[in-house]
């Protein structure tokens, strides 16, 4: 095998590891902005809850305040009731007190009603103001582990971006221009094995002659399917199970 392409395979297995860790470096943060917008989302049904509890606080002031007036308009119109003398306006005013008391008891049911929602207010903003310290808590201890796992995988992409950097240093110019153009357009793998006469690349057969000259290892080949670069991978080490899987 040409030195060059050696290395070159080198570098394409550091490119692979190197584009893992960043693309773990970019996901991280990402679940973290989903667990935050999670946190944001009950705190929201916090404050909606809240709100809540203070319009109900408001409805209740109001229907007692009415029930109160209503009370006293009663007890205004039942000491009337001692001072008419007319059978008429007797039975009118005791159609008044019954109808008065009639909305004094609505009002007093609105009351107890408004009491009953509050309670449920009240049991829905422990159990969000429970999940919220919950949440808070995970995102805390998520962003710690997160935070330490970014640091490690940054140090570790360092020491790789060194480690490609000398390598890339074996190869052509023209050869690595010729490498980046085919990985950025075959899902980050540029070079292939070639066993059998197989493009591991591809899975498609690659020309006798091809195969041939390959295994002489004296230039540099692309299969003429996939335009992959090939390298010849002995069958000893394909037997092995070392034969990489790619997809086109």
């Amino acid at each position: 095998m040409l030195p060059e392409l050696s290395k070159l395979i080198e570098v394409q297995e550091l490119d692979k590891v190197i584009q893992e860790i960043t693309e773990e470096l970019e996901r991280l943060p990402e679940e973290l902005k989903t667990e935050a917008a999670a946190l944001e989302d009950l705190q929201a049904q916090q404050a909606a809850h809240l709100q809540e509890m203070e319009n109900l606080k408001g409805r209740r002031r109001d229907t007692e305040t009415e029930t109160a007036d209503m009370e006293d308009g009663i007890k205004k119109s039942r000491a009337r009731l001692m001072e008419i003398k007319s059978n008429i306006e007797y039975k009118a005013m005791i159609k008044e007190i019954a109808f008065k008391e009639d909305q004094r008891d609505k009002q007093e049911t609105r009351i107890l009603e408004i009491m009953e929602q509050m309670e449920a207010q009240k049991r829905a903003l422990a159990d969000t103001e429970g999940q919220i310290q919950e949440r808070q808590a995970a995102l805390a201890q998520r962003s710690a582990a997160v935070a330490e796992a970014v640091k490690q995988l940054k140090q570790r992409l360092a020491g790789l971006e060194q480690q490609r950097k000398k390598q890339r240093k074996g190869v052509p110019a023209q050869l690595l221009k010729r490498y980046e153009f085919i990985r950025q357009r075959r899902n980050g793998t540029a070079i292939a094995p070639v066993n059998e006469g197989v493009c591991f690349g591809c899975h498609m057969n690659i020309l006798p002659q091809q195969f041939i000259d390959l295994q002489k290892g004296v230039e540099i080949l692309q299969c003429p399917h996939c335009q992959r670069i090939l390298y010849w991978q002995e069958e000893e080490a394909a037997e092995e199970g070392d034969a990489p899987q790619v997809q086109t």
